[in-house]
């Protein structure tokens, strides 16, 4: 008989007077590696608070361990035995492996630490996983994939028995994701350990998954045994994601934007790519590793050791002064946006540097203001944008590149936290540049919804391009439907 670790049943949460979690019901066994895909954000994070901290709940019952921890009645508001595994990482970086993995953890009693035997002990998991770091190792040195497996390590040493391993897939690469499964199955499998898998993407989930949820708004809609993992099922709970917009055109017949040839530098290894005009690029990195050096070059921060980059037939050292190229960041409601000025002075930010009249001349934003009021409304002479949702911020984001109309810009990881309406919207603003003849690449760790946006698809591995698909040749590369 199978040991149930989680049961949820019939939980409802209010906050603030909206209603998180609603009639939710879910439970997961001992070694079982359970999905759950989210359609929106709506009660994500309420549930996996719910699940560590047993917060008051308004009706409902909650087991861990086949003991009752909460329940309408009563919240005792402690603490359960639940590891996080996420983007953000929750090691503290200035400590070494064996600290991070042995030392901190509670149950941890002895004032004098003998270095050699957390090596030894880390040496037994290390030898049999085939891992490559060493319990001395500095955690701030690690790659995000080998911090996601210490922070697995450390929840199987401290006998956790439910892991919630949330959208990592954003942080990871897509060989470094199917090493990451291998280890879970094998936890499950040899220590029993459940898993609650929590991602975006249906055909992420079925590589891994024995049983999947699909939840939205706080509502668990259906549960599917691996038996029914089919994507024609799927897409009954999914939005459209088809095209909207027609293609920019016959990619071949358009004038080459962007050209590297054998570029050197960091991690690139010689890379040679070319992007066209008004053409959505996506560009995957197998080992997560190039992005940061490409957009160095590209932002002219450092030059190449070697090959050369050409923006429209001409040197990128010669753009120096107003280069025609953007990038939006990850997660760019919180890193590209100036919160102590209005939305206005945000929007005109980028655009100010070709024209800087902007700043000196009221009619000119006035009719700046105009043009996107009919995009975003009166949101348009927000004085204070933190009052804004995440999506009314991207929006943001997205429209002062529009105003700003470079030549190319490169989004990195575009949908990273997105739930399914934000990113069939991220797909609206992706092609709302194209409409204006701005190509886009796409820097992106895993297919997700890159396919569903891309006229093409360049696979790079050891800083190489090793493949090109066409859009025609989509359809096979990820089992997704024709556009």
């Amino acid at each position: 008989m199978k040991q149930e670790i989680l049961r949820m049943s019939h939980v409802t949460l209010i906050d603030d007077g909206m209603t998180k979690l609603d009639d939710f019901n879910l439970n997961v066994y001992a070694g079982e590696i359970m999905g759950l895909l989210c359609q929106n954000a709506h009660g994500r994070d309420t549930l996996l608070r719910v699940i560590t901290q047993n917060a008051p709940i308004h009706y409902g019952y909650i087991y861990f361990r086949e003991t009752l921890v909460n329940n309408y009645r009563h919240s005792a508001g402690g603490r359960n035995a639940v590891a996080i595994i996420e983007p953000r990482s929750h090691l503290v970086q200035d400590l070494t492996v064996a600290d991070n993995i042995f030392v901190l953890r509670r149950g941890f009693k002895k004032y004098f630490i003998n270095p050699h035997t957390l090596e030894m002990q880390l040496r037994q998991f290390t030898e049999e996983l085939h891992l490559s770091f060493h319990a001395s190792d500095p955690v701030s040195r690690l790659s995000r994939y080998e911090s996601c497996v210490v922070e697995l390590l450390r929840a199987v040493v401290t006998g956790v028995k439910l892991i919630v391993v949330r959208d990592i897939s954003t942080a990871i690469s897509a060989m470094e994701l199917q090493k990451f499964h291998r280890l879970m199955r094998h936890y499950a499998r040899t220590a029993g350990i459940a898993f609650l898998y929590i991602c975006n993407h249906h055909e992420e989930a079925f590589t891994v998954c024995e049983r999947i949820s699909l939840m939205r708004s706080g509502h668990i809609l259906r549960v599917l045994d691996r038996r029914d993992f089919s994507n024609e099922l799927l897409w009954r709970y999914s939005l459209d994601f088809t095209r909207e917009l027609p293609p920019p055109g016959d990619a071949t017949d358009e004038a080459e934007v962007l050209r590297l040839s054998g570029v050197c530098f960091g991690a690139l290894q010689g890379l040679s790519l070319s992007v066209r005009h008004g053409e959505c690029l996506a560009l995957l990195d197998m080992d997560n590793r190039i992005f940061d050096d490409l957009i160095t070059v590209m932002n002219s921060e450092k030059s190449p050791a070697a090959g050369e980059i050409l923006l429209d037939g001409t040197s990128l050292a010669a753009h120096k002064t107003c280069p025609p190229v953007s990038f939006i960041t990850e997660y760019p409601a919180k890193t590209m946006l100036f919160h102590e000025m209005s939305y206005l002075d945000n929007l005109c930010f980028a655009a100010a540097r070709k024209s800087p009249d902007l700043w000196r001349r009221h009619t000119l934003r006035e009719n700046v203001a105009q043009e996107y009021r009919q995009f975003v409304g009166d949101f348009v002479y927000l004085e204070n944008i933190d009052l804004l949702h995440t999506r009314d911020l991207i929006d943001l984001v997205y429209y002062s590149v529009h105003l700003y109309n470079p030549r190319i810009v490169f989004c990195v990881q575009p949908f990273s936290g997105a739930d399914m309406y934000l990113r069939r919207h991220i797909i609206d603003l992706i092609h709302l540049l194209q409409k204006k003849g701005i190509a886009v690449v796409l820097l992106a760790v895993n297919l997700s919804d890159c396919l569903l946006v891309a006229d093409r698809l360049l696979l790079v591995e050891n800083g190489r391009l090793c493949r090109e698909y066409s859009q025609k040749d989509f359809a096979e590369l990820a089992d997704l439907p024709p556009h």
